[in-house]
């Protein structure tokens, strides 16, 4: 437990640094603007980031299913993987087979995988905080391989997850992404990322983007429960 708390506040320490030794490498869709504008321009930007935040919501959406979708994908090729597995590469027939079919279907299904946790990891700004623990963990020397895999999250398994020795892969199946992962991106996209798109118009800034990362924060959650 000590080691945890002291890896967390490492942790906390180097990413305040990140984005100091990182600032030239900022993002391309960074925008900075004055952070007191008049009230009139402060108005208009409420209203535009309004209307932004609708189209930004539908196309985090559409993003984040196709993520739900591929990692679906590797949960079923995975199950047909070692379904075949029983037949071609059970202790007697590994000698014949040699497993060559069960295999070839693993390999899709870590395919499947990886796309579709680069596809998550990529929405509802999770880009940047994964940036930032990479970068952490990578400048930490002190920090252990289960620490490190903490900071970065679940997602994406390793390759031996899915293509290892053994007649079963567990770890490579997370049976509740159709529920979880749905229903969080449903919520803070359908719901709750629009109703921050209405809060910003109607001027109330501080509301809607509390909304907003609460929806983030959702999807952020579900993303990261293995």
């Amino acid at each position: 437990m000590r080691r945890r708390h002291f890896a967390a506040l490492l942790a906390a320490a180097l990413a305040a640094a990140v984005p100091h030794a990182a600032r030239a490498e900022a993002l391309d869709w960074e925008v900075r603007e004055s952070a007191d504008p008049v009230l009139p321009v402060a108005a208009l930007r409420n209203v535009r980031d309004g209307f932004l935040t609708f189209g930004d919501a539908w196309l985090e959406a559409n993003t984040s299913l196709f993520g739900v979708f591929c990692l679906a994908a590797s949960q079923l090729s995975m199950g047909f993987s070692d379904a075949v597995g029983l037949v071609d590469d059970n202790p007697v027939t590994q000698h014949v087979f040699k497993g060559i079919l069960s295999k070839s279907v693993a390999k899709t299904a870590y395919l499947w995988h990886v796309a579709g946790s680069e596809t998550l990891l990529g929405s509802h700004g999770m880009e940047v905080e994964r940036w930032a623990a990479g970068d952490v963990a990578d400048l930490n020397p002190l920090l252990s391989e289960e620490d490190k895999q903490e900071i970065a999250g679940p997602l994406p398994l390793p390759a031996l997850d899915f293509v290892g020795e053994g007649l079963f892969h567990p770890r490579a199946y997370r049976p509740h992404v159709l529920v979880l992962d749905l229903g969080a991106v449903a919520a803070a996209d359908v719901a709750l990322r629009p109703a921050a798109g209405v809060l910003r118009i109607l001027q109330l800034r501080s509301a809607g983007d509390s909304l907003e990362r609460t929806g983030n924060d959702l999807v952020r959650r579900a993303v990261r429960t293995w």
